[in-house]
């Protein structure tokens, strides 16, 4: 069976890049042959911002990669068997080849979610797809079945920050998945409609939450038509919009149903509430959503397997030049391992083991 694992940063140079190839070599040193590909652009020597060098990334002899033809050509891993994946990136169409020695790749892959689908065809059903992503481009990740999540000093200095931040994408990444029930009565929400929703009926709200002002009107429409047993909000959801509705239902609900709201909200995907917006306002929403007896859940997830922690730091000087560092090292991994709900580590000063312990079930 396939398993498809994404490693993503929060930010630029958390050391995503040093997570992926550890992810690689942990496969091949248990004799599998990974397939490589990136949501985007990624690999490069020299970030495009910084000008400061990149981990390279590596394919050992065997595996096989997705990126631009142009990209994989000039690989000195020398991938043969190239073929067409019918999708093409903003370098180029994207074909798949199998390196017959090592060396360093650069990946560019499918931007959106149907695209990277088509493209994790064509890997064999017994190798690990590997998906270089960061959060900027996390949308497509939604195919992953597992998650590692690198962040580090330079998305926070402050470890206290940091593993409230890790904290809150954990929880929402544990939600629990429901099934569609046939059995209920569904409605599309239109702001527009008049009548009653029914308290035994799932209404959808089709293309997400994510303007201001989107859930004051949905709350009011919620309080007013009856109360409906579930909400289905497809698409992207902003925390601070959702808040809006718990704004409504908290002023109504005493009057309405006797202090307890036995709504049950269901989001596409964990990934489709981390994209917009403040991630660590989630734990204010879920919170309040279970102090109104109410529940979330989702109708498919991603599992966070755990967090790699870089001390990495960046500093921009008068000229315009950026200026690497770090934080201790040893001081940061333990501020915020003792915090974090998931297992962190630190590959550079712990050695991969603990990263090769969360892949061992996938062996």
């Amino acid at each position: 069976m396939r398993i498809v694992i994404g490693v993503a940063g929060t930010a630029k140079n958390t050391g995503k890049t040093t997570t992926l190839l550890q992810t690689t070599e942990f496969f091949n040193s248990v004799g599998k042959d990974v397939f490589l590909t990136s949501i985007g652009y990624d690999g490069e020597d020299f970030d495009n911002i910084t000008g400061l060098p990149k981990p390279r990334i590596f394919v050992p002899k065997g595996a096989m990669a997705a990126s631009a033809l142009s990209l994989l050509k000039s690989s000195p891993a020398d991938f043969r068997d190239l073929r067409y994946t019918g999708v093409d990136c903003a370098l180029g169409p994207v074909y798949v080849g199998t390196a017959t020695s090592t060396g360093k790749v650069v990946l560019a892959g499918p931007t959106n979610t149907e695209d990277l689908i088509s493209v994790i065809e064509f890997a064999p059903s017994d190798s690990p797809v590997l998906l270089d992503g960061a959060f900027s481009r996390l949308s497509p990740m939604v195919v992953a079945d597992c998650l590692i999540l690198a962040t580090g000093a330079t998305r926070s200095t402050d470890p206290v920050k940091l593993a409230k931040e890790v904290n809150a994408i954990f929880r929402v990444m544990s939600l629990p998945e429901v099934s569609d029930r046939p059995t209920e009565r569904h409605a599309t929400y239109d702001s527009s409609e008049a009548g009653s929703i029914g308290s035994d009926s799932v209404i959808t709200i089709p293309n997400g939450l994510f303007l201001k002002g989107q859930g004051r009107k949905l709350g009011i429409r919620l309080v007013q038509d009856g109360m409906p047993s579930n909400v289905r909000v497809e698409g992207i959801v902003n925390p601070g919009v959702f808040l809006e509705i718990l704004e409504v239902l908290g002023g109504f609900s005493k009057d309405t149903v006797n202090g307890r709201l036995p709504i049950l909200f269901v989001f596409d995907h964990p990934i489709m509430l981390l994209l917009s917006g403040d991630i660590m306002l989630w734990d204010r929403v879920l919170d309040r959503l279970s102090q109104f007896g109410c529940g979330a859940a989702v109708k498919d997830t991603t599992r966070l397997l755990g967090v790699t922690i870089n001390p990495y730091t960046l500093s921009q000087l008068d000229n315009g030049k950026f200026v690497a560092g770090q934080v201790d090292p040893k001081e940061f991994l333990e501020n915020v391992r003792n915090r974090a709900k998931v297992p962190c580590t630190d590959i550079v000063l712990e050695g991969p083991s603990v990263l090769y312990s969360w892949l061992e079930q996938y062996v």
